[in-house]
């Protein structure tokens, strides 16, 4: 029996029984309710970009010893879901120092950053914002971290480059100071609705993490599967409890989906992944977003192998030197998050080269440093502030990623 951390979402018609009816009286049982109602239709981004027309950029520079660049986000390598951020941006600090920093200043990445990132997390960002005047900030690793940074980013007026974030609704805050690397919810779901309407041919199930970006993708991919007419056979809504999941694998196996799509964080997912696979389910898989980095490979195993994902990154040869250099590093090929968390040291390195150390000016210069060619590919922005580059489907094979097709 699924316990009561599961809600079992109504989504069109079924090949299996369904629960139907009011949510049960007993709370210790499964909570029936209907589909999510936000599924707003998407807004195109405006075709003027975002500005900022206050005050600042005729601030001289100021005489510093060290030039601070704000991290929201964990500092620690081996952070079950974060860590390949972090690693990727420690080597990027590495060699802008080693290239004489900011006129033979070091830049110098002080994290900020709290396991409760809403109590905290954000009070050691304003901090260091306000105290240690940082020129910018790397952050947030994902969705809720870049909400809640990019509340201070509007009043304080500071560069917010997002290494980790695809939410697109911190993009309709219309905030001139945030950037985001990946590509946005809106770009990755049209490939995931084109992998299930390739691959399940019969019914398929959504399962998805009640998380903050879980939720966020599974808004913008039903969407997506309405337009191309596709509806799944459920859609159940898990709180992100380990215990939880054995029995969440067992009843997948037991509606026996033709496809199972899981959107969840990457460890959670992992593990999910390789729980259904023990339950002995030999479908196909589709993951969200962060089943396409290392950390979802770590948590799911031989579980991963053939797990169909997006991609966020493109080859080049800025990214062929990335990897080479990273797995010199930390003794394993970069992830798209460690791609994403490089960029944003390298990005930012580049715009206080460019502009000086004035933080009006530093965002002035990463909305013109674009197109900008990084180890994730080509940098390149919307109006909102938002990477536009294209992402394609591929899958998991021998522990990397690779294109379908390959």
């Amino acid at each position: 029996m699924i316990g009561p951390a599961l809600a079992l979402l109504l989504a069109g018609p079924v090949s299996c029984p369904q629960p139907s009816g009011a949510a049960p009286a007993d709370p210790s049982g499964p909570v029936q309710t209907s589909a999510p109602q936000d599924d707003k239709p998407y807004r195109k981004p405006p075709r003027e970009p975002l500005d900022f027309r206050g005050p600042g950029r005729e601030e001289p520079e100021p005489d510093v010893d060290e030039v601070v660049l704000g991290w929201f986000g964990p500092w620690e390598p081996d952070h079950p879901d974060f860590g390949d951020f972090w690693r990727g941006a420690t080597l990027a600090l590495a060699q802008e120092n080693a290239a004489s920093g900011y006129r033979g200043k070091p830049f110098r990445l002080v994290p900020a950053w709290s396991e409760s990132p809403w109590k905290a997390g954000i009070a050691d960002l304003t901090r260091l914002v306000y105290d240690r005047h940082a020129w910018a900030v790397i952050g947030g690793v994902d969705g809720t971290t870049t909400h809640l940074a990019v509340q201070i980013a509007l009043k304080s007026h500071f560069l917010l480059l997002s290494p980790g974030s695809t939410d697109v609704s911190a993009d309709h805050a219309n905030v001139p100071w945030l950037f985001s690397l990946p590509p946005s919810d809106e770009h990755i779901v049209p490939v995931l609705a084109g992998a299930i309407g390739t691959n399940a041919a019969g019914a398929f199930v959504i399962v998805a993490s009640t998380d903050h970006d879980s939720h966020a993708t599974l808004v913008a991919l039903r969407r997506a599967l309405g337009e191309r007419r596709l509806a799944p056979a459920a859609v159940v809504e898990f709180a992100p409890l380990e215990a939880e999941l054995p029995a969440l694998a067992g009843r997948l196996k037991h509606e026996g989906p033709r496809l199972v799509v899981v959107l969840a964080p990457s460890t959670l997912a992992g593990r999910l992944v390789a729980a259904i696979r023990r339950s002995g389910y030999g479908g196909t898989i589709v993951g969200g977003a962060p089943a396409a980095r290392s950390a979802f490979r770590r948590a799911a195993g031989p579980a991963a192998e053939g797990v169909t994902v997006p991609l966020l990154v493109e080859s080049g040869p800025a990214g062929e030197a990335f990897a080479q250099a990273y797995e010199k590093r930390w003794g394993e090929p970069p992830d798209e998050a460690a791609a994403h968390g490089y960029d944003a040291v390298g990005l930012v390195a580049a715009a206080v080269r460019h502009a000086g150390l004035n933080r009006p000016l530093i965002r002035d210069a990463v909305r013109s440093l674009a197109r900008w060619s990084g180890a994730s590919g080509t940098v390149g922005w919307n109006a909102l502030g938002r990477n536009d580059r294209p992402v394609v489907v591929g899958r998991w094979q021998d522990g990397r990623t690779v294109a379908a097709g390959r």
